[in-house]
C-alpha cells in the first residue's frame, strides 16, 4: 500500500520528466486512453451482466432448495397419517373403516399429483408424458376422478407461476376429456367381503360333486330293489 501510494504522489513528477525530456504528443496519448476507457466501460457492463445473471440464478436456486424442503416436510406429514390411522382424523373427519381407506388413497393421490408437479417444474416430466400419466394413472379409475373433482377450483387458483399454471392446466384439460368415457369403479370393501374366496368355490363344487354321486347311487339302488321285488312277484 506504501509503495502504491508512492507511485501516485510520484507520477505527476514523472509525467513531468517525460514532457520535458522528450517529443510526447499528449493530445493523441489522450485520444488514446479514451479508447481503452469505452472498451473499459463495455467490460464493466459485462461484468455487471454476469454478476446480475449469477445473482438471478442463486436467487432461483434458493427458491427452489426452500420449495423442495417445503414439499418433503410435506410428504413426511401426509406419510405420517397414511401409515397411522389415528392421525387421518387430523385432516378431516373420518366416521368409518371405509371413509378412513379411501382418505388414505386420496393422501396417496396428492403426493403422486405433488411428485409429478415437481419433476415437470424442474423438465424432468414432459407434457406428453403428464398427459399420458394423467390418463393412465389418475383418471382411469374413480377415485382419482372424484379426488380431481374435489380440489380442482383451489389448484388452479393458487398456482404461482406460469409453469405451474401449465401444470394445472394440463391435468384439468385430460380431466375434462376423460369425464365423456367410463372409467374404473373403486371396490368396495363390501363387495370383496361378499365375493367368495377360490377356495371357497372349490370347496362348494366338491361337496356339490359328492352330493350328486351320492344321489345318483341311490337312485341306481333303488331301481335294482325294484326291479328285484318285480321279479319275485312273478314267480
Amino acid at each position: 500500500m506504501l509503495a502504491g501510494a508512492a507511485l501516485t504522489v510520484a507520477s505527476p513528477v514523472a509525467l513531468s520528466k517525460i514532457a520535458t525530456s522528450a517529443d510526447v504528443d499528449w493530445e493523441q496519448l489522450s485520444y488514446i486512453g479514451q479508447t481503452y476507457g469505452a472498451a473499459s466501460a463495455i467490460f464493466s457492463a459485462l461484468a455487471l451482466t454476469g454478476v446480475a445473471a449469477t445473482l438471478m440464478l442463486q436467487a432461483r436456486q434458493a427458491r427452489t432448495a426452500r420449495k423442495e424442503v417445503e414439499r418433503n416436510h410435506h410428504f413426511q406429514l401426509m406419510e405420517m397419517a397414511i401409515n397411522n390411522p389415528e392421525l387421518l382424523a387430523c385432516w378431516g373427519a373420518v366416521d368409518s373403516g371405509r371413509q378412513a381407506r379411501i382418505s388414505r388413497q386420496r393422501l396417496y393421490l396428492n403426493l403422486i399429483i405433488s411428485y409429478w408437479e415437481m419433476m415437470y417444474e424442474v423438465g424432468e416430466t414432459s407434457t406428453q408424458m403428464l398427459r399420458s400419466n394423467a390418463q393412465t394413472v389418475l383418471f382411469s379409475q374413480q377415485l382419482g376422478h372424484d379426488f380431481w373433482t374435489d380440489i380442482r377450483t383451489d389448484r388452479l387458483a393458487v398456482a404461482n407461476n406460469a409453469r405451474q399454471r401449465r401444470f394445472w392446466k394440463i391435468l384439468d384439460e385430460e380431466y375434462r376429456a376423460g369425464r365423456s368415457s367410463p372409467v374404473i369403479p373403486p371396490e368396495t370393501g363390501q363387495s370383496r367381503r361378499n365375493r367368495p374366496s377360490p377356495a371357497a368355490l372349490a370347496s362348494i363344487a366338491v361337496v356339490a360333486a359328492t352330493a350328486i354321486c351320492w344321489a345318483t347311487g341311490m337312485s341306481r339302488k333303488k331301481k335294482s330293489l325294484a326291479a328285484g321285488q318285480v321279479g319275485q312277484a312273478k314267480d
